[in-house]
């Protein structure tokens, strides 16, 4: 919520409680006196225009003092000092008014045997009790105020804080793959494969550009998600050659957005710890698909017969639940799934003896495109 709005927001509610509490005293003296003005066998329209008069009065000064002091920060006992410098003089004029008014209006000039002063100190409870309680009522409208922009300043703090969080995980782009890239460049030009240096540059150019366009989104169309991952598998496949073979399995899928560069550290660590780990072909398969609440994108391999590894397999990522475990790219795409979506989205890898699986879970809620 905007400062503005909320500004607003904030003023409508004291002009509402505000006329809820003089007009609900002025119902209180209207009905005090349908009660005991007939009793005394006296006419209650004076007295109600008397009490009318000096709620109007109460109820303009008030609301010119609570609505100039209402968007002030300061606290609470010198608001209450600031606005007391207020009711203290208002209350001073109201005592003689309404005492002339009840004498000379209300009552038709009837004599009392008491004197103005004694009439004046028996009348301060009337004029300075409803003062009081509008004060208390104001104080209380202020207390939930700050409270309010306490909590929306620390809310506005965690939303900054977990977009410059989400900002740094998204572009900790691993440097090893630049520098492995730009090796198979080098190797392309060096052996003069010309056409396969070009398709590595665009593939890479593509990449990239989709690194640096989507900068500041949250979500980007799925599509556009896949193209980026395409353009990253092929830059694998141009440096592994025949030993990397990718199999899409891509099921009918409604229209769904993602956040960027989530797809990329799954598939990297896949060819991390398959081709880059075994000797002979090593066949990918990319699978998307849907659930009843999830979006599923999972990435499998498959080595032939005569496959040999050439290294153990890390035992951090043996069949980890635990994404503490993981690869670091990979910690920090479970950090940024948890900040995104909370405990809806799930990240398992699961390295075991021939068998890699990577699966990536997001609610199907939260990613779906409602036209």
């Amino acid at each position: 919520m905007s400062t503005q709005l909320w500004s607003q927001s904030a003023l409508q509610r004291f002009w509402f409680w505000h006329l809820v509490y003089w007009f609900g005293y002025l119902l209180l003296k209207y009905t005090h006196l349908a009660v005991l003005t007939p009793l005394q066998n006296e006419q209650p329209w004076p007295y109600l225009g008397t009490y009318t008069l000096l709620t109007a009065i109460n109820l303009v000064v008030t609301g010119y003092l609570g609505q100039r002091d209402l968007a002030s920060e300061m606290s609470l006992p010198q608001q209450m000092r600031r606005l007391l410098h207020w009711i203290v003089p208002l209350c001073l004029v109201l005592l003689p008014l309404r005492q002339v008014l009840i004498v000379q209006y209300a009552s038709s000039g009837k004599t009392s045997d008491s004197s103005f002063a004694e009439r004046i100190i028996s009348t301060v409870p009337h004029v300075l009790l409803p003062l009081l309680g509008w004060l208390a009522v104001y104080l209380l409208i202020k207390a939930n105020q700050n409270y309010q922009r306490e909590f929306i300043a620390q809310q506005m703090l965690l939303t900054q804080a977990r977009a410059a969080r989400l900002k740094v995980l998204r572009y900790q782009l691993n440097p090893h793959f630049m520098f492995n890239t730009l090796n198979a460049l080098n190797s392309l030009i060096i052996s003069r494969q010309g056409l396969l240096a070009e398709q590595l540059i665009q593939n890479l150019s593509t990449f990239l550009r989709h690194s640096l366009k989507n900068k500041d989104e949250t979500l980007i169309p799925l599509p556009q998600e896949l193209n980026a991952l395409t353009a990253y598998l092929a830059i694998q496949q141009l440096r592994f050659g025949e030993r990397l073979q990718l199999n899409w399995k891509i099921a009918a899928l409604p229209k769904l957005q993602i956040p960027p560069l989530l797809l990329q550290p799954l598939a990297e660590n896949a060819v991390l710890f398959t081709v880059a780990e075994i000797s002979g072909p090593v066949q990918l398969d990319i699978s998307l698909y849907t659930t009843e609440q999830q979006l599923v994108i999972e990435i499998k391999r498959h080595i032939s017969d005569t496959g040999d590894r050439s290294g153990d397999t890390p035992e951090s990522v043996q069949s980890a639940p635990d994404p503490t475990t993981y690869p670091t790219s990979l910690q920090q795409l479970a950090e940024r799934l948890e900040l995104m979506f909370g405990s809806s989205a799930s990240l398992q890898l699961n390295l075991c003896g021939a068998a890699f699986v990577g699966q990536l879970c997001l609610p199907l809620e939260s990613v779906y495109v409602r036209n």
